[in-house]
Formats: structure tokens, sequence, C-alpha cells
């Protein structure tokens, strides 16, 4: 594999990014993040991709949160600033885009390698994976955004367990509180990752943006009524280019 930090390769409706510093975890660079930014451009840029993959280098680490002998060199409070913003925007760039992000974690993920994952929207994990906020015992909070996605995303008590423990669980204990979708053997990662991305691009990428729409208007204030939101989405699909194919070829 290149030396580049992260790897951007596409293949069909498929783009996976792979995080590459194997000798520091995967661990997530200054020089990481900007190539984030220009791997993002590339695959906005490319209306036929329709999922991005992201995975780790190697076989141990999916990624070990932030370099921190790289964020060393981040001794004001505007230069801390200035990293959390732009990693948190990198990260709303894949959850609030219209292609669907899964996580293929092949192995342990730490600290704002977690937060990583509640960026996205599938998280199929090997079964040797671990997980853990660090941030606690490192003496920080989350910088990424990732405490409030965990927050909205699991159960409260859980969420917050995670988060004043710095604890380690294993892949079937994230399972079980939904910090991850599905569990693999870690020779069935690759297929298991196939197997969900062929029975998504295998409908309408026009639905698919309007659904993962709709999840996020809900996930964001779920005591909201969305109804006109679903309606207005259904509408638009009813009146576009992928359905009115689809009544074309029924109707013959």
């Amino acid at each position: 594999m290149s030396n580049q930090p992260l790897r951007l390769i596409t293949f069909g409706p498929v783009a996976t990014l792979t995080l590459n510093r194997p000798q520091v975890h995967n661990a997530v660079s200054l020089e990481m993040m900007n190539s984030f930014e220009a791997h993002l451009d590339t695959i906005e840029a490319n209306e036929d991709i329709q999922i991005v993959v992201i995975t780790g280098a190697g076989e141990k680490t999916f990624c070990a949160g932030g370099d921190l002998g790289d964020f060393a060199t981040l001794k004001t409070r505007e230069a801390c600033l200035a990293m959390s913003n732009q990693m948190q925007a990198i990260l709303r760039r894949m959850y609030d885009g219209p292609r669907v992000v899964i996580a293929a974690v092949n192995g342990q993920a730490l600290g704002g390698g977690c937060e990583i994952l509640t960026a996205c929207h599938f998280r199929i994990v090997a079964s040797h994976a671990r997980f853990a906020f660090r941030q606690a015992a490192n003496g920080l909070t989350t910088g990424w955004g990732g405490g409030e996605r965990l927050l909205k995303r699991i159960r409260h008590a859980d969420a917050l367990r995670l988060l004043l423990t710095a604890e380690t669980i294993d892949a079937q204990q994230a399972l079980n509180i939904g910090l991850v979708d599905q569990l693999v053997p870690a020779d069935e990662l690759h297929s298991a990752v196939t197997k969900l991305t062929e029975k998504i691009v295998a409908n309408s990428s026009a639905a698919m943006a309007s659904f993962l729409e709709l999840a996020r208007a809900v996930q964001s204030n779920p005591a909201k009524s969305h109804s006109d939101l679903e309606t207005r989405l259904f509408a638009d699909n009813w009146m576009g280019e992928d359905f009115r194919s689809f009544l074309s070829e029924f109707l013959k």
C-alpha cells in the first residue's frame, strides 16, 4: 500500500478510504485531515459514487484517534479550535452528505477513532475489534463531535458510561449497546461490507439520498413530526427520473 496517510480507491459506485498509518495505529494527523478534505472533494464531484467505505490499514487497528505527537504542535487555544473545527467539518460532510458511509472496522477504535464511527451510517466490525472513548483518561473531552452523536445514537446511560469511564469494550458489548451494527469474523469483514453495498446500490440513488435526509432530520429532532418532510421527499422522488423510468417499464 502507498505511503499516503489516507488512501482513496474507487470501484464503480463505491469509494474506499483507508486510514493508512499503521505504524502509529492509523492515528489521524494534520496531514491526514487535509487528505480527507481533498478526497471528499473528489468523491463529491463524482456523481457515480453512492457509497463510501472507511477502514484502516492492517488487521489490528481501525483508528487510534488523533495523533497526539503531531497535535502537540497545537500550542494555542486558537490552533486547538481550528483542528477540532476542521475534523468536525470533515465528519459532518460524511454523515450529512447524500452518500451512505459504512465503517469496515478491522481492529480497535480508540478515542477519535470511535468518534469517526459515530459519523458513519453503518458500522460492520471484525469480532476481535475493541472500542474505547479514551478522552477522559487523557484529560480531554470529545473534540470531533462524537460525544453529541454518541449520546443521540445509543441509550443515554450507556453513552455516559463510555464517556465517563473511558473503559474498553469488546465487539459483542459494542453490538449489544448499539455502538456497532454487525459483528463478523475478521476474514468475512470484506465480504459482509460488499454484500451490504450491493444491496444498497441495486436501488435508486435518489431514494437513498432522500432516506438519508429523512434519517438526519428525525435524529436531530426526534420529538418533532417529520411527516411534512417525508411527504415532500415522496413527491420529489415520484416526479424524479428513477421512479418515472420504473413506472414506464412497469406499465409496459
